[in-house]
Parts: C-alpha cells; sequence; structure tokens
C-alpha cells in the first residue's frame, strides 16, 4: 500500500543521489540500493524515473523559493522595487543553480514526447506565477502599482528576470553567475517593468544604458 511517508522518504533519497551525481548520473539503481528495495517500489510512487526526476529538481528549488513565494501578496502596501528586488534575486539565485538549470533542461527535452512538460509546468512555474500574479493585482489595489492583467504581468516579469541569461545558461556554454551579475540582472528587469507597470509611487529609477557587463 502506498503512503505519503514512503514517496517522502523516495525523494529524500533520490535528492541525495541527484545532488551527488548529478541528474545523468543518477539511477533508479542506486535510489532503490539505498532505500533497501526494489525498482518495481519506485515505479509504483513514480510512472517513470524522468518524473521522479522533475520532482526531485522542483524539490530543490522550492525550498528555497516556496519561503519568498508565501508572503508575498503581504508585502503588496510596500514599496513594489524592493518586493521586486528581493523576488528577483531569490528567484534567480535558485533557479540559476546547476541542478535546477539541468531540471529545466531535461523538462524541455522529454515535454515533447511525455507529459512531463505539464507536471513540470504545474510544480513549479505556474506556482510561481499565480503568487506573483495575486501580489501585483493587491499591489494595484493598493495604488502601489498600475496592472491591468496581473496574470501576463506575471509572465512578463518572470521572462525580464531571465531575460539576460536564458540563452547562456540554458545553452549550457555558460554554466554560473555570479551573485553580483545577478543582482545587476534584476535591477534592470525590475526597472524595466515599474517603467511600464509603475506608478507615481514606484517609479523607475536607474539608467543602465552604459552598464550591460551581463549581456555582452
Amino acid at each position: 500500500m502506498r503512503t505519503e511517508a514512503k514517496r517522502e522518504e523516495i525523494l529524500e533519497v533520490a535528492t541525495a543521489v541527484v545532488q551527488e551525481r548529478g541528474l545523468d548520473g543518477a539511477s533508479m539503481a542506486e535510489i532503490a540500493k539505498r532505500l533497501g528495495g526494489s525498482k518495481a517500489t519506485l515505479y509504483g510512487y513514480f510512472p517513470s524515473k524522468d518524473e521522479l526526476f522533475v520532482q526531485v529538481g522542483f524539490r530543490l528549488v522550492s525550498k528555497q523559493v516556496s519561503p519568498v513565494l508565501a508572503g508575498l501578496r503581504e508585502r503588496a502596501g510596500n514599496d513594489p522595487r524592493d518586493v521586486l528586488l528581493e523576488l528577483g534575486n531569490r528567484l534567480m539565485a535558485a533557479t540559476t543553480r546547476p541542478e535546477a538549470l539541468a531540471t529545466l533542461r531535461f523538462a524541455f527535452a522529454q515535454g515533447g514526447v511525455s507529459n512531463l512538460g505539464r507536471t513540470f509546468f504545474d510544480l513549479g512555474p505556474r506556482k510561481g506565477i499565480d503568487a506573483c500574479a495575486e501580489y501585483l493585482g493587491a499591489a494595484t489595489k493598493a495604488g502601489r502599482l498600475n496592472v491591468p492583467d496581473p496574470v501576463v504581468a506575471a509572465f512578463q516579469l518572470r521572462s525580464l528576470f531571465d531575460a539576460e541569461v536564458r540563452w547562456r545558461l540554458h545553452l549550457g556554454f555558460d554554466t554560473s553567475i555570479t551573485a553580483e551579475q545577478i543582482r545587476q540582472v534584476v535591477e534592470r528587469a525590475v526597472d524595466t517593468f515599474l517603467a511600464a507597470y509603475g506608478t507615481a509611487a514606484a517609479p523607475a529609477r536607474a539608467d543602465h544604458r552604459a552598464r550591460r557587463p551581463y549581456s555582452e
């Protein structure tokens, strides 16, 4: 009989294996060995290795992202620039980690041949978009932003955070980004977003035309 406790145990062990060996080096056989069971047990909880590994990747990222998403809506009356800068820095720090990038590439590669892409989106990105949209709507009601369609704006904000780094990191010809580079990328993204959706109380504040160290 399947139990939630056993599912969590499998995810814990699988996470440890992936962290040690990476997605390419991890195997269901090794996970089963450490659990003291069989691969059949694993497949009883997760239909495929692919789905298990996407769940593991989401687990690694969500531990860092979930806390900042959980408190977003309650900060609707705060300075939007401060809120979005913190969101962007924490989100980018989590999603540019090697295991997060590997999971994303994995989901993209498998998404066209299975339902894995939808599973990945629903587990992670959709929850982030929904939380961000709730904040943007609440901040608009509080007079801090001017966002007519919070869901669209949430997708746009997420894309702005990724804009300067997506190709380099997702295609793998850059393997890392520093905290300072993340800070600058996020600052430019937030100022661009506020130029479109800010109010007199939340203007874009900087001119970045001569400062593009990560986009060269």
